[in-house]
């Protein structure tokens, strides 16, 4: 089989590698498509925390296949089962995941694409409670976001938005575009999408925002106030991942509002704002990491029920072979990127 593999920071090769097979509870699954966030990018360009990667590694966190091999035990899934893989490998059994905060698994981190080989391979072993199930006419090809759409959903479980929030979306990326369509379920009375690129506030009006600025024509906070009429926002969700937007979310939101974080600005970005702002503006502020077991059911839940719109935001599609390419697209910022798939050989939805 091939696989992209990050041999170092700043060296990426196509690989031959022998086919891993399932041991007892795991699972052998043909990969048929990889998302590439700025994740990947920071792990090809060796910015990602160390004790968060292991090279050489093979990248693809988002990613969904076919089930090809079954190891001994293994039982909640057959051979043809179409899956959605689960990131990060928990214990199940220490206080964090028994509360149910599989992504903080007291274990240690271990994830799929930083510390194990991930879906930039054609085929992955993993273990068999990693999965969920997709219904057989899931598009393959769409089923990589799930994993980002995890990520925001754990966000919105953690922050408990209430219908008739008045809400503002933070970045108009994959996470930002997202978190539209999961804030439209919770019936708010308006979603202001707060972004950069004219192409992607216009695909988040399609998607859901009744209200969209562009940060770079001035002041985003004095725009919403002039729109609106309103003093802040109940609920504010960021996910650009920049500290200028997170001191903007902390702006955007009303006294006793709830913000949620969720974005990563790196290694070395600091914030700048006064030490008494949360206690004066009573602020609610939740961070997420990753995603939960729940928030993937839930995820997989809205994807299987089509609540969730995840072709429009695929911009670009590459093979394995350019993974390369695909990832340097995406770093470089190409005009209309928004997420950018490896598909391998031989397998489409």
């Amino acid at each position: 089989m091939r696989a992209a593999v990050i041999v170092e920071p700043g060296r990426i090769v196509i690989e031959e590698r022998p086919i891993p097979q399932p041991g007892p509870g795991e699972v052998l699954v043909r990969s048929a498509a990889v998302g590439i966030c700025g994740t990947d990018v920071e792990l090809f360009e060796g910015r990602h925390p160390p004790e968060y990667c292991r090279y050489p590694l093979v990248p693809g966190h988002e990613w969904a296949g076919t089930v090809v091999a079954l190891g001994p035990g293994v039982q909640h899934v057959a051979v043809g089962d179409h899956v959605a893989v689960e990131g990060f490998v928990a214990c199940g059994t220490c206080r964090n995941c028994r509360r149910g905060l599989t992504d903080l698994c007291e274990r240690g981190y271990d994830e799929l694409g930083f510390t194990r080989p991930g879906g930039a391979a054609e085929y992955v072993v993993v273990p068999a409670r990693q999965l969920h199930r997709l219904p057989p006419e899931a598009a393959l090809d769409e089923a990589p976001l799930l994993e980002p759409s995890a990520v925001v959903v754990h966000s919105f479980l953690r922050a408990h938005p209430e219908p008739g929030d008045l809400v503002v979306v933070i970045g108009d990326g994959t996470i930002g575009l997202l978190a539209v369509q999961v804030a439209r379920l919770y019936s708010p009375r308006a979603i202001v999408l707060v972004g950069r690129h004219p192409e992607r506030l216009a695909a988040g009006r399609e998607l859901g925002a009744t209200e969209t600025i562009n940060a770079r024509d001035g002041d985003p906070v004095m725009a919403f106030q002039q729109r609106t009429g309103e003093r802040g926002a109940d609920f504010v969700f960021e996910g650009a991942g920049r500290a200028d937007a997170v001191e903007q979310a902390f702006a955007f939101a009303r006294r006793g509002g709830t913000v949620a974080l969720t974005g990563a600005a790196g290694a070395g970005a600091q914030l700048t704002i006064p030490s008494d702002l949360f206690v004066f503006k009573h602020l609610t502020v939740v961070g997420t990491f990753g995603a939960s077991t729940v928030a993937w059911e839930q995820a997989v839940a809205l994807f299987s029920a089509g609540l969730l719109r995840l072709r429009p935001l695929i911009s670009h599609r590459f093979p394995l072979a350019d993974y390369a390419t695909a990832l340097d697209t995406l770093r470089t910022r190409q005009p209309g990127v928004i997420k950018v798939l490896v598909e391998h050989d031989g397998v489409r939805a």
